[in-house]
């Protein structure tokens, strides 16, 4: 121990001198003396009420001279020419650099910090712990920040030059400080609810009518005084403020109200997404940006924080755990702050934000630095489908989503889901599609037709229903045109190319878009699930070929949109290719599309490889027909469907007698 004791002055002494160089001794101000600040970037000085640096202007000597002026234990920086000190501006914050003004209405105290990373500028100068840098990018010149390493703009020298009369400067000091009264601002909401409370000085008689900009503020919150109030010496001077909240998104109050957002950084190029870890795709296509995993709700407000919501799991909010961005079940708060391209979500515990940490299309973790374009976030609101639900005389209902008023091109689809005629399809099949064509200017209207069927008819019966609708209600429907078409998947594949081949007049489909479709009841390579579901267990021949629709093609049948995948364990892609085939045989224009893998039933999932091909190829095609369909100016006159009557047993009569029959949906006894 007594060795130890021994040796440690000489281990201090070693120490200070790594720490503090000969040439780099620890500066003292003095109130008499007058300095130049310098730092490699140049000298600092003072232009239109700024701080500057000469590197962006020529100041002259009279602009570049400063005290130090100690006062009650602090020191204040002061501007010989100018007469006035400087303070950091909150109200100019950009990028988290706040710019240093000239000003003896408000006045903030500085500190000096000793440095050993670079000899000749030994001083960092800081003020309520950010740091002064003579950054050229920012738009004055001058700033203040939280860059603490080392930086070529945030290390100083004084240079002295000149003796220097503090008198006038303490007297201003003088009286910002003792002719000031403490003033608290009550912040409430709209409500009347307490928020926070503020502190801020004023002098006697000042009349207080709103918040001075010097003032903490919340991001994207405006301040009003609910009443002038005039300070006075020995009174409460209490203000009351209402807080209204301007955020750039809408807070929903609860989930049954809720707005959704697409969420992006990189100045709104890459959207995030809860695929693959919290992502950012720098090119997704309007249809990625309508799913669930790419919707985010706000919830709470600035004060409190703000919850962050993604719609696939509506259970869990956005958290912070270790260094990644994830959903959990505990509700989590985000500190927002404002940024002149967006905002940026903090975390409260160490105050660093949600970043694009990975860069272009990386997961989203951490990062302090507030001015990285990969924590800026912006967002967009998803476009609403506005969804009407209608029942039909047949028992059958539809769903409408109808197109844009202004984007409207006068023209529907009716969109029948799959199922195997068992049961109808979930919304990939149906719902899922309906941004796409509201985008294209359709409207949409998704078919829920009875499973199983009644009678053999019967689906074919309230798919007619649906498009009778359509045509009847054009005005409200926005299908002025008369032009409406037929989308169908696997089993309402079969439905919407029945629609095609089976009808005429207003229950015509002037084109027909079919995805992996059943299209034979031919046992050798229809869906048997299907078949058994609308036929039932011995279908007669007539039957099978009345519904074996590559065989009830004429010249009538409309132009036809062919998709499907070549591995199709399910519905055999043959049934795709008979059907373009019979249609050609006719000189029905037909377009074909298949991919080499997707299986059966990709229907409108983001998830399947072939997506984007998939929509581009039928977007296109649909945007290829416009000259095709121009000429239904009105709906066909209506003829109705010859009479098919069957028994019980499912077997088809031409001519009924006596007995019970099924005729288009309807019992019937003769």
């Amino acid at each position: 121990m007594k060795l130890r004791i021994q040796f440690l002055p000489a281990l201090v002494m070693l120490l200070v001198s790594a720490l503090y160089p000969a040439n780099a001794s620890a500066f003292v101000p003095s109130n008499d003396k007058a300095y130049y600040i310098q730092n490699k970037r140049g000298d600092l000085g003072t232009k239109d009420g700024f701080l500057v640096n000469t590197v962006r202007a020529d100041l002259g000597a009279t602009k570049g001279q400063f005290a130090l002026i100690s006062y009650q234990d602090l020191l204040y920086l002061y501007s010989i020419a100018d007469k006035k000190f400087m303070y950091r501006d909150p109200v100019t914050d950009a990028n988290g650099w706040s710019n240093v003004i000239l000003s003896n209405e408000r006045i903030d105290a500085f500190e000096l910090e000793q440095s050993t990373t670079f000899a000749d500028y030994p001083v960092r100068i800081k003020s309520n712990g950010f740091i002064l840098n003579s950054a050229r990018q920012t738009q004055k010149g001058v700033c203040l920040n939280t860059w603490n390493k080392y930086d070529e703009g945030n290390h100083y020298a004084f240079i002295e030059a000149a003796e220097f009369d503090p008198a006038e400067a303490l007297a201003t000091l003088e009286r910002y400080f003792s002719g000031q009264l403490t003033v608290t601002y009550r912040v409430e909401d709209a409500q009347g609810n307490l928020l926070e409370e503020l502190t801020a000085t004023g002098n006697d008689g000042e009349v207080i009518t709103a918040v001075p900009d010097h003032v903490e503020r919340h991001a994207y919150t405006t301040y009003t005084v609910q009443q002038p109030v005039t300070l006075a010496k020995g009174g409460e001077n209490i203000v009351k403020v209402t807080a209204t909240w301007k955020l750039p998104f809408e807070l929903s109050p609860d989930l049954d109200n809720v707005h959704w957002y697409n969420l992006a950084l990189r100045e709104g190029t890459e959207y995030v997404t809860t695929d693959n870890g919290y992502r950012c795709n720098p090119t997704p296509t309007s249809s990625d940006v309508m799913s669930d995993t790419y919707q985010w709700a706000f919830q709470g407000d600035p004060y409190n924080g703000i919850v962050v919501r993604n719609r696939s799991d509506l259970a869990k909010t956005l958290a912070k755990v270790n260094d990644r961005a994830v959903l959990s079940s505990e509700t989590y708060a985000w500190k927002i702050e404002e940024n002149s391209k967006g905002f940026l979500l903090a975390n409260n515990t160490d105050g660093k934000y949600i970043n694009e940490y990975g860069g272009s299309g990386g997961y989203l973790g951490f990062w302090h630095n507030a001015s990285d374009i990969n924590s800026i976030f912006t967002v967009s609101e998803v476009g609403s489908l506005t969804v009407e639900n209608v029942k039909l005389p047949s028992g059958a209902t539809l769903k409408l989503f109808k197109s844009d008023e202004e984007n409207a091109n006068g023209r529907a689809v009716l969109v029948i889901p799959g199922g195997g005629y068992g049961y109808v399809a979930g919304s990939s099949e149906g719902a899922d599609w309906a941004p796409l064509f509201n985008e294209l200017g359709y409207t949409a209207a998704v078919l829920t037709y009875t499973t199983p069927p009644t009678a053999p008819d019967g689906p074919l019966t309230q798919a007619c229903d649906a498009m009778r609708y359509l045509r009847e209600h054009a005005e409200e429907c926005r299908t002025t045109t008369g032009q409406i078409g037929v989308i169908g998947f696997s089993a309402g594949g079969h439905l919407a190319s029945t629609v095609a081949t089976h009808t005429t007049g207003d229950e015509r489909p002037v084109f027909q878009i079919l995805f992996y479709p059943v299209i034979t009841m031919d046992a050798s390579y229809t869906h048997a699930g299907s078949r058994q579901n609308l036929l039932g267990d011995n279908p007669s021949d007539e039957l099978v070929t009345l519904y074996s629709n590559e065989k009830q093609v004429t010249e009538q049948t409309p132009m036809c949109y062919l998709c499907w995948a070549e591995n199709d364990g399910t519905v055999p892609p043959l049934n795709s290719k008979a059907y373009a085939e019979a249609l050609r045989a006719k000189d029905i224009p037909v377009h074909t599309k298949s991919f080499p893998v997707g299986g059966h039933g990709f229907g409108f999932k983001t998830t399947y490889a072939y997506h984007d091909q998939m929509v581009e190829d039928l977007t296109q095609w649909l945007r290829g027909i416009d000259e095709g369909l121009t000429h239904i100016d009105s709906p066909h006159e209506s003829s109705p469907l010859p009479e098919v009557c069957y028994n019980l047993a499912g077997q088809r009569i031409s001519k009924p007698s006596h007995g019970v029959y099924i005729c288009r949906g309807a019992l019937k006894v003769k």
